[in-house]
């Protein structure tokens, strides 16, 4: 049948000569489209009882997460590493400086490309969308500063920040809840 249906499919225009002819040349190429079904199961649409007895069900207690406003600021606390990993939005509002300096207030974070002079600037590497700033001493000063608790997890992002214009600064203001 395939020599037939390639016999047929290799006719040239020259060849069709009647409403016949392209009749049977579209019979033809149906045919050949339907031979690519042949290779897949058709027993998808079988609607039989099926034997689950050697199948092991999926159990997970753990709760969903809830997802929120996406996070601005991240915490890292792991053996493998601390850093602060600050989001392309927070950047893109930052107008995308090459450092960063940080402060701190009683239940909030400022960051910005400039405080003040006796504030230290950070420097970022990119890490796909984020910007982070690998240093440990930052993250043992937030730790410390919020109480922020790392015994369960090694990240806490934080999501509510509010911006403020400062001369031709943009400052965010995270606010630290845990």
């Amino acid at each position: 049948m395939e020599n037939m249906i390639n016999t047929e499919l290799d006719m040239d225009i020259e060849d069709i000569e009647t409403i016949e002819d392209v009749e049977e040349v579209a019979e033809v190429e149906e045919v050949a489209d339907s031979d690519d079904d042949f290779d897949q199961d058709e027993s998808d649409d079988d609607h039989e009882d099926v034997d689950l007895s050697d199948i092991t069900p999926s159990v997970c207690h753990q709760q969903g997460r809830s997802v929120g406003k996406a996070g601005v600021m991240s915490i890292v606390h792991s053996k493998n590493g601390m850093r602060v990993a600050l989001s392309q939005e927070l950047m893109e509002r930052l107008h995308h400086p090459k450092t960063v300096q940080i402060g701190y207030g009683e239940d909030r974070i400022a960051v910005s490309a400039y405080l003040g002079d006796q504030f230290t600037s950070y420097s970022m590497r990119e890490s796909g969308t984020k910007s982070i700033i690998y240093r440990s001493e930052l993250v043992k000063q937030i730790t410390d500063r919020y109480d922020l608790d790392f015994s369960n997890r090694t990240s806490i992002t934080f999501s509510d920040v509010t911006y403020k214009g400062q001369g031709k600064n943009t400052v965010a203001f995270i606010h630290v809840k845990e």
